[in-house]
């Protein structure tokens, strides 16, 4: 008498057919490499058919019937694949001279590879942190305040995209603070004419600034000093004005 085999038993036996093998940096580089999640599922079902089916090189029909999309679309995926060098369609012949192409994901695994560690490579030491933290700390320090959104981008971005250096920063908020105008877009328009003229330390900055305050002082009153006292003098170059 045969034995009747219940629903959950067969999907057990479905589930023990195993899984499949594939690489983790699939999931965490694929956006970093331009892929979308559309290409990587067709990646997977090509691994899957490849390691479970034994099938090498699974048509575009084949492909269809387990995928959400069209035809059309894998083809377009399947095309941007190859041409950007994920996959590789390789030719194969067998002891009888048969020819076959296969597809080849060796490809993939260098470029995730690669990315991988060009990541790794990139991250930055704990050092460079605690710079971007002393930098950050000692302008809230200056500007009395905690810096606002947009100025820590501003910050981020001398640094990182205009690349300046640190010890050049630091010297053009020294230069705000003594003219007065404490601001990233005075600051900004520091750095800017002083990358304009090639001045590359801070000991290059004092003596620029210097020579200007030479060709141009300005003066201001207090209009509360006493009849008689001699107005206070002090250097002002309106680093705003010339960059602007």
């Amino acid at each position: 008498m045969d034995r009747k085999i219940s629903p959950h038993s067969a999907l057990v036996d479905v589930l023990q057919q195993g899984s499949i093998s594939f690489p983790v940096l699939l999931f965490t580089e694929y956006k970093r490499l331009g892929l979308n999640e559309g290409q990587v599922m067709l990646l997977l079902h090509i691994l899957l058919f490849n390691e479970k089916e034994g099938i090498t090189f699974p048509t575009v029909s084949q492909l269809e019937e387990r995928m959400s999309v069209k035809g059309d679309r894998i083809v377009q995926w399947l095309q941007v694949l190859v041409r950007k060098g994920f996959l590789s369609i390789e030719e194969t012949v067998d002891e009888g001279g048969l020819r076959s192409e296969q597809y080849s994901s060796a490809p993939l695994l260098q470029q995730l590879a690669a990315s991988y560690l060009d990541r790794e490579s990139i991250q930055p030491d704990d050092t460079v942190e605690e710079a971007y933290d002393n930098l950050f700390q000692l302008f809230e320090r200056e500007f009395g305040r905690p810096l606002s959104p947009m100025e820590c981008e501003t910050l981020t971005q001398w640094l990182d995209e205009d690349a300046h250096p640190e010890s050049l920063i630091v010297a053009a908020l020294r230069e705000a603070v003594f003219c007065g105008k404490l601001s990233c877009r005075y600051i900004d328009r520091i750095l800017l004419e002083w990358q304009r003229n090639g001045i590359q330390t801070p000991e290059e900055a004092v003596e620029y600034s210097r020579k200007f305050r030479q060709s141009g002082i300005l003066y201001q009153s207090d209009p509360t000093r006493r009849e008689g006292e001699k107005a206070e003098e002090f250097s002002l170059y309106n680093w705003v004005k010339q960059g602007s």
